[in-house]
């Protein structure tokens, strides 16, 4: 079983797919995060300045 993922893993192709789907899972995590804590949504601070 090992062997047959070392092998699996060497394929440059198939691992620059698994990183992608990495990356774009973080990405899409971040962007979650980001929308979540409402920095677009809040009046700016100086404003009234």
């Amino acid at each position: 079983m090992k062997k047959n993922l070392l092998i699996f893993l060497k394929n440059p192709v198939n691992l620059f797919v698994i990183k992608t789907i990495t990356f774009f899972a973080i990405f899409l995590v971040l962007l979650y995060i980001y929308g979540y804590n409402g920095v677009g949504s809040v009046k700016f601070i100086y404003a009234d300045f």
